[in-house]
C-alpha cells in the first residue's frame, strides 16, 4: 500500500524556449495556410514546440469560439499552445478563461510596465561550453546557460544549441539556435556560413533567405529580425 504524506511539492523554476506565433486572423481557412507554410520551412524546429499565440495585432473584441478554433489548428500542426500574448487589458482575462497562461509583451506598455526582465541578460552567462570535434549529421548539442564554442565544422543535419552565442571556428552547415531561453541579444558567428537555419530568441531565418554572401558571417537580432552581415 502506497503510503501518503504531507510532504509539499518542490517547485522549480525554469525557462522553457518557446515559439511565438502572431495570430493575424481568427478566420481559420485564412489563417492555417499561412501557418503551414510558415511550419513547412523548419519542420523539426516546430514538431511539439510550446507555443505562445500573439494577439497583438488584433482589433476589437475576440470570440473565444474563434480562438479555440485557432488553438485546434495549431495543434492540428504538432505545435503545443500553452499561453497568450497582446494587450494585457483585452487579452489577459481571454487567456484565463481559455486555461492558458499569460506572457507580457516584451515591447510596448506592456513592457513598460513590468520593469522585471523576462529573461536573463546574454551578458549574464558566464560559462562557455568548448567542443573540438565535429558535430556530424544527426548530432545536437546543447550548452544550457551557456555560450557555445565550436573549434571544428558543424555538418548538415546537426543541430547546435546555446542559450547563449554561438561562435562556430569553421563551417556551419546544419541548424544554429542561439539564446533559446529568451536572450535576444545572443549571436551566432561562425567562419564560413552553410547553415540550414539561424535562431536566435525564437525568431529564425532559414536558407533560402539568407542574403547573398560567403565566408565569415555574423547573426544578430534587430527589432525581431535576423540579420546576416559577412565579415
Amino acid at each position: 500500500m502506497n503510503q501518503i504524506t504531507n510532504t509539499p511539492l518542490k517547485l522549480r523554476n525554469r525557462l522553457v524556449a518557446s515559439h511565438q506565433i502572431p495570430v493575424t486572423s481568427l478566420i481559420v481557412s485564412d489563417f492555417q495556410p499561412l501557418l503551414a507554410s510558415t511550419l513547412k520551412k523548419a519542420p523539426a524546429l516546430f514538431l511539439h514546440a510550446p507555443t505562445i499565440l500573439d494577439l497583438s495585432t488584433l482589433e476589437g473584441d475576440i470570440d473565444p469560439r474563434q480562438l479555440s478554433a485557432i488553438i485546434a489548428t495549431c495543434r492540428a500542426e504538432n505545435l503545443i499552445p500553452y499561453a497568450l500574448t497582446g494587450d494585457r487589458t483585452r487579452h489577459q482575462a481571454l487567456a484565463f478563461n481559455l486555461n492558458l497562461a499569460w506572457i507580457d509583451s516584451r515591447s510596448g506598455q506592456d513592457a513598460k510596465n513590468n520593469s522585471a526582465p523576462l529573461v536573463e541578460p546574454t551578458d549574464g552567462i558566464r560559462q562557455t561550453e568548448v567542443i573540438t570535434t565535429p558535430i556530424r549529421s544527426g548530432q545536437q548539442v546543447y550548452a544550457r546557460n551557456a555560450h557555445l564554442l565550436i573549434m571544428n565544422q558543424v555538418s548538415a543535419g546537426a543541430e547546435i544549441v546555446a542559450d547563449g552565442n554561438i561562435h562556430v571556428f569553421g563551417t556551419l552547415r546544419g541548424r544554429a539556435i542561439a539564446g533559446a531561453q529568451g536572450q535576444d541579444q545572443s549571436e551566432v558567428v561562425c567562419q564560413q556560413m552553410q547553415a540550414e537555419l539561424i535562431a536566435i530568441a525564437g525568431t529564425y531565418m532559414v536558407q533560402d533567405d539568407f542574403p547573398e554572401g560567403s565566408g565569415p558571417a555574423r547573426c544578430r537580432l534587430v527589432e525581431n529580425n535576423i540579420f546576416i552581415d559577412y565579415l
